[in-house]
């Protein structure tokens, strides 16, 4: 062996029954074994075999600088070994055990200049880019308009068929209270119509009855020895009776043809307005509106058929 090399040999004594620890290492050491001799039965593996030779130089005075630098310190790393114990979260702990305070390297802050940030705006053009963003607020500004506008007209628009819908019922309600009153009016014309009818009658009744004559004493002595020609006063009477008859038959037939004529024109003026009510109940086009019409027909026709049979009767 050459002067410069000093063959060491040692042997270390482990207990793995009571250390877990003593374990741990046995348990890494044998793999060691097993890898070494997998190199040697492999010619391609040489390099690996002199650096594991070496491994355990390295391992040896590593842990005799910690033993240097302290005892204690190399002491508790030997008692730490295990699967979730080598991480530096354990050294650390066993150097603040120690006392052992390893000085941080102070961090240099990456921080870009205020030269660099005028360089980097000069190198690059932002003004197709602020015109994006400029077009994009136009848009969404136009957008929110448009949005906005949309919404006040679709309250109007509510509004607006609010308004009708409340119109339309107020028409109607007038509509219905307009034919209540056309009714009651009709009715009352029918029944004026009907007295102003019969009191005609009763006048032109009255107005062509022969009046009574009261008697003259005087005259009646003096015609009383008289005789009464039966032959000749019964055709005069007979022809003044004729006379009246007739002209009181003329005189009713024009008064009955002048009230019909009324009538007539009346009923002819009430069934246009009763037509043109149920054209404007036509035109609203309502359900309610359009089941009260045949109602207000009926009772049209109804007072029509009363009026008839008033008339059949000979009230006319």
């Amino acid at each position: 062996m050459s002067s410069k090399l000093k063959r060491v040999n040692y042997s270390i004594y482990l207990n793995p029954v009571n250390s877990l620890s003593d374990r741990y290492a046995v348990g890494i050491m044998q793999k060691w074994v097993n890898e070494r001799k997998d190199m040697l039965d492999n010619p391609d593996d040489g390099l690996n075999l002199h650096n594991s030779l070496h491994m355990h130089k390295n391992i040896y005075l590593s842990g005799m600088f910690l033993h240097l630098l302290s005892p204690t310190l190399s002491a508790g790393l030997a008692n730490s070994l295990g699967d979730d114990s080598i991480k530096m979260a354990t050294l650390k702990q066993q150097l603040d055990a120690c006392g052992l305070v390893v000085p941080m390297a102070p961090t240099q802050e990456s921080g870009i200049s205020r030269e660099d940030l005028d360089s980097l705006r000069a190198a690059v053009d932002m003004t197709p880019l602020l015109g994006e963003i400029q077009s994009l607020r136009g848009e969404l500004q136009q957008a929110s308009e448009h949005q906005r506008q949309a919404s006040e007209a679709h309250q109007h628009q509510l509004l607006q068929a609010a308004e009708r819908e409340q119109a339309l019922l107020q028409g109607q309600q007038n509509t219905q209270q307009e034919l209540v009153e056309t009714r009651q009016t009709l009715m009352s014309l029918c029944s004026e119509l009907a007295e102003s009818v019969a009191a005609n009658i009763a006048s032109a009744d009255e107005i062509f009855a022969p009046e009574p004559v009261a008697p003259d004493p005087a005259a009646s002595e003096a015609v009383a020895p008289a005789a009464v020609d039966p032959e000749v006063a019964t055709p005069n009477d007979a022809v003044v009776t004729a006379d009246f008859s007739e002209l009181q038959q003329a005189l009713t037939e024009e008064i009955r043809a002048n009230n019909h004529k009324r009538e007539i024109a009346e009923l002819k003026a009430l069934i246009k307005a009763q037509s043109q009510l149920i054209k404007t109940l036509s035109l609203n086009g309502t359900a309610e509106q359009a089941k009260a019409q045949p109602e207000e027909e009926a009772d049209l026709t109804t007072t029509i058929a009363s009026m008839q049979k008033v008339k059949k009767k000979g009230l006319w």
